[in-house]
């Protein structure tokens, strides 16, 4: 990733493209994830700096991390 800085806005919108390319609500994907609809409008309006939250998210839907760390992935 050439050394920049990972941009949370960018995190925040590459997961609620995913949400939506799925056709899930936010109350869907948060049940599908364990979390509370209101982390994830959190999630999708700040963003997050975890590594361990981007990881659990890819992963439980079968994306790469990468694609939601990178601008314009989805």
């Amino acid at each position: 990733m050439d050394n920049k800085k990972i941009d949370a806005k960018i995190i925040a919108s590459n997961i609620k493209t995913l949400r939506e390319s799925l056709n899930l609500s936010q109350e869907e994907m948060a049940y599908e994830l364990g979390y509370s609809d209101r982390q994830i409008r959190r999630i999708e309006r700040d963003g997050t700096n975890s590594i361990s939250v981007v990881n659990y998210i890819a992963e439980t839907f079968n994306v790469s991390a990468i694609s939601i760390l990178m601008q314009d992935a989805f």
